[in-house]
């Protein structure tokens, strides 16, 4: 069973672009607001990316968005000089590079049915099918995927890996538009539907290994486990920064325990010459203790080979060809 999580996404840049419409001639509105408009604060840095790529100034008057510091920021319609010079004309008042008295004059007024909540409600019901069990049947295959990017355009790999003797059978790799854009913890949203065809060549005697994290995530659910949810497959993810939880400062063993409020949410495992760890968890339908053993079996360079091979695969595919 596949369960519905990218069906009728939002198209984010014309969201995005639709509420910046309605900010009024001497008035101003901030990144954050436009990003809280959409339903997640956590929007703001692809807001200030889509009025980087505004091509209608005059629709889009990207010129009204600043900085919430006061600093005018930037703009592609000439420049920092021209957004202040623009705005001044509409009586929006400076003091040096900073907008004047912005409380009284900033735009928060947006008509939106803020897209990125209903995503985020999608999230929170795919966590109820959340399988935190160990998979009860024979593992013959680990496989790992990982996307590159060139821009937008997204370059998937999926890499295949006997269990008993670990040798690679198989790699396979995919390209495509990432409609949908990165805004952190909303990843699966720009990842399932560039993977999904890859997604036919796991089995039900095969672990996915993906390069992202499963329980591991301040949320209980990253992009690890909302994958394994969505195709119903049993996942481990592997990232190569902590997000969140503790660990001891120093120790000698090989896998450390990562505890989040009380629970076990993870491991560090140390690989090959490197001392810098990488972050394993359990994503869907693995035990945390299952994750651990399968990631440390695959684990001869600080990433283990399935996502480290595809990593490996997704990059040399996104040099061989340039999507502007």
């Amino acid at each position: 069973m596949r369960l519905s999580s990218c069906n009728d996404l939002p198209d984010l840049w014309k969201e995005t672009y639709d509420l910046v419409a309605q900010v009024p001639r001497g008035r101003v509105t901030t990144y954050g607001e436009v990003a809280k408009a959409l339903g997640d604060i956590a929007a703001c840095r692809f807001v200030g990316l889509a009025m980087s790529r505004n091509e209608d100034i005059i629709r889009v008057p990207c010129r009204r968005v600043v900085q919430s510091d006061r600093f005018v920021g930037g703009y592609t319609g000439g420049g920092p000089e021209k957004k202040i010079q623009l705005l001044r004309k509409e009586g929006i008042e400076f003091s040096g590079s900073k907008v004047v008295d912005l409380d009284k004059i900033l735009f928060t007024d947006f008509k939106t049915e803020y897209p990125l909540r209903r995503l985020r409600r999608v999230q929170t019901d795919l966590k109820r099918h959340l399988v935190l069990t160990e998979f009860k049947k024979e593992i013959k295959f680990v496989a790992g995927i990982d996307v590159a990017y060139d821009g937008d355009h997204a370059y998937a790999a999926l890499v295949k890996f006997d269990f008993e003797s670990k040798e690679e059978t198989a790699r396979h790799v995919v390209e495509g538009k990432a409609a949908f854009p990165y805004v952190p913890t909303y990843l699966a949203f720009r990842e399932i539907p560039v993977i999904e065809p890859l997604m036919d060549l796991v089995d039900d005697e095969t672990v996915l290994m993906y390069d992202g994290n499963g329980v591991l995530h301040p949320e209980g659910f990253g992009i690890t486990s909302q994958i394994g949810v969505v195709f119903d497959v049993p996942t481990i993810g592997v990232a190569k920064r902590l997000l969140c939880g503790e660990m001891p400062r120093v120790s000698s063993k090989r896998a450390i325990k990562v505890v989040l409020n009380g629970q076990l949410v993870g491991h560090a495992l140390c690989g090959g010459q490197s001392e810098r760890p990488v972050f394993v968890s359990l994503g869907h339908r693995v035990s945390q203790d299952q994750a651990k053993a399968i990631a440390l079996r695959f684990l001869t360079h600080r990433v283990p080979e399935p996502t480290r091979i595809a990593h490996i695969v997704a990059e040399s595919a996104r040099r061989g060809t340039s999507h502007k």
